[in-house]
């Protein structure tokens, strides 16, 4: 049951100290859309036998209208594009919603090895937009532990699969990958930003973002597609928030947080899981503060 008040969720932030997370701006690329190469061999067998499991054939037309781009395509992209080379990390996490369009190219083994440091990579799936926000809360766990100097999280939204997504596939889908890393050696020191709480919980969005913006006056508010397309019209007017492209899903509040990076001003990402009713948050606050 959704809760009907709202706690504030800083109330059980740590302070500052060698365990906090530092976070660097992040990172986002957009994919344009290429036909996929037709689904065959082991790919075709591999979603054929998944899908018989629920009565269900591959969808050759929904495959060749998707965006085309796999996971490894798209991190070799980002990462060819960064401005300066990424620095040893520890780990890797992979966060997402629908899978990889390639079931024989493994992503995880390709930063394995393309990553400086040669990090352990993971995945972190199954929790709609929630998985970037988990895959956050793993690397400060790491990070708290003193098992982590630097590591990284890679947002990823695909739109290739042999099976319609009702949150991918009902409108307009862009592929996109956006890089969250961590900033271990304090190398933006003016322009990175400190991982203040991670929150979530049953709630109503309407009422929780309204009381966000009372408990947090002055901050920047940055919503993902799915929790815009839920909110109260007149209250995506009063408060000042900063939407997610709605064209994307795991990675609509990064991409936007990415683009509208403010590091001197407290920051609050949000996305919301419509199907188990869960409210996302991570609070970001300005890096040189102390």
């Amino acid at each position: 049951m959704p809760e009907t008040t709202y706690r504030d969720p800083r109330a059980a932030a740590r302070p500052a100290g060698p365990g906090t997370l530092r976070l660097s701006r992040p990172t986002a690329r957009v994919f344009p859309g290429r036909r996929p190469a037709e689904l065959a061999g082991l790919g075709l067998k591999f979603m054929t036998d998944f899908l018989a499991a629920f009565g269900e054939e591959p969808d050759h037309e929904q495959y060749a209208r998707g965006g085309g781009n796999s996971f490894t395509d798209m991190a070799r992209e980002l990462l060819d594009g960064l401005d300066r080379p990424l620095p040893p990390l520890d780990t890797v996490l992979l966060a997402y919603h629908l899978p990889d369009l390639s079931v024989v190219e493994v992503a995880g083994c390709y930063l394995a090895e393309r990553c400086p440091g040669r990090p352990e990579v993971h995945s972190v799936a199954g929790q709609g937009v929630g998985a970037p926000f988990t895959a956050l809360r793993i690397l400060a766990g790491l990070r708290l532990a003193g098992t982590l100097s630097d590591g990284a999280v890679l947002v990823l939204d695909q739109s290739t699969l042999p099976y319609p997504d009702p949150d991918t596939h009902a409108g307009p889908a862009t592929d996109c990958a956006v890089l969250v890393r961590s900033d271990g050696a304090g190398e933006d020191e003016e322009e990175g930003a400190e991982l203040d709480f991670l929150d979530e919980r049953v709630v109503d969005p309407n009422t929780a973002l309204r009381a966000l913006a009372r408990q947090t006056p002055g901050a920047r508010i940055v919503v993902g597609r799915m929790l815009a397309d839920r909110l109260d019209p007149g209250l995506r007017s009063d408060l000042d928030l900063v939407e997610g492209p709605g064209d994307r899903l795991c990675t609509s509040a990064w991409a936007a947080l990415a683009e509208h990076w403010t590091p001197e001003r407290y920051t609050v990402v949000a996305d919301y899981d419509p199907y188990s009713g869960r409210l996302f948050q991570a609070g970001l606050r300005p890096g040189a503060a102390r």
